[in-house]
């Protein structure tokens, strides 16, 4: 009696033990997907940006085609030679520059192609209180390629309405703010967004911490008619303004 109770109960575990999958079980991994930190974005961004010198004033500007650089339209005015200094500190001549007769926006040719060309994006994609970083060289080249970093403070603004200097009208009616901080010097350089996109050009400010910038939406289409332009040789310089070199802006 004994020996079949036993044989019943041997039975029931090994029988029972059929209703559970005994298969081995996979090994789950898990898999950490990081993102760039903000020090390796400014490490990548800052090739495409670079110095601008001329006989009048020092200025930024940052690569946006093999050919063109993009930068303040007051940084290339009634200029016909320019020394540019990039991240790994080659230097190169350019003679050759337009800009556009409505808004504050300029590009310089250089006759030898450049790799470091900078990612270009819309401002209608950002959102006001965004975080925001400006690279370029406050108080000239001993200041060379600096970082400030702040956020958009301020979207859809028409700055040529309250021209800080004289009044005039100077194409900053579609611009946006932000208090990333800048100086003279900085004007043309890249305002990106913490993604290293570039949303926006300096162009000039009412304090270090209140700043104003071009949207690259007025020519994120239009880079290959730009290299037409200079291709066909119809580029202009401009007369600078009175007030240029007496404003405070960059």
């Amino acid at each position: 009696m004994r020996k079949s109770a036993l044989i019943f109960i041997i039975s029931f575990i090994v029988f029972s033990g059929c209703k559970y999958d005994i298969t081995p079980k996979q090994e789950v991994k898990q898999v950490l997907v990081t993102e760039p930190n903000f020090t390796d974005i400014v490490a990548q961004s800052i090739k495409s940006v670079v110095h601008i010198r001329c006989h009048q004033w020092q200025g930024s500007g940052f690569i946006i085609d093999k050919n063109i650089i993009c930068t303040a339209r007051h940084v290339v005015e009634d200029v016909e030679d320019f020394e540019i200094t990039f991240n790994d500190g080659r230097k190169v001549h350019a003679t050759r520059a337009i800009s556009d007769k409505e808004h504050d926006i300029g590009f310089i040719w250089i006759e030898e192609d450049m790799n470091d060309v900078a990612k270009i994006g819309s401002i209608k994609e950002c959102k006001l209180g965004q975080d925001v970083f400006i690279i370029g060289s406050p108080f000239g080249d001993f200041n060379f390629n600096s970082v400030s970093k702040g956020i958009i403070s301020g979207l859809n603004r028409d700055w040529d309405e309250s021209n800080p200097y004289t009044g005039e009208r100077y194409g900053w009616e579609i611009s946006f703010t932000s208090d990333s901080a800048a100086h003279p010097g900085n004007s043309g350089g890249a305002v990106f967004t913490v993604d290293g996109i570039v949303r926006g050009i300096l162009v000039g400010g009412f304090s270090p911490v209140l700043n104003c910038s071009m949207p690259c939406d007025l020519f994120l289409h239009d880079i290959e008619q730009i290299r037409l332009m200079f291709t066909m040789d119809k580029y202009q310089f401009e007369e600078t303004p009175d007030f240029a070199e007496e404003a405070w802006g960059y």
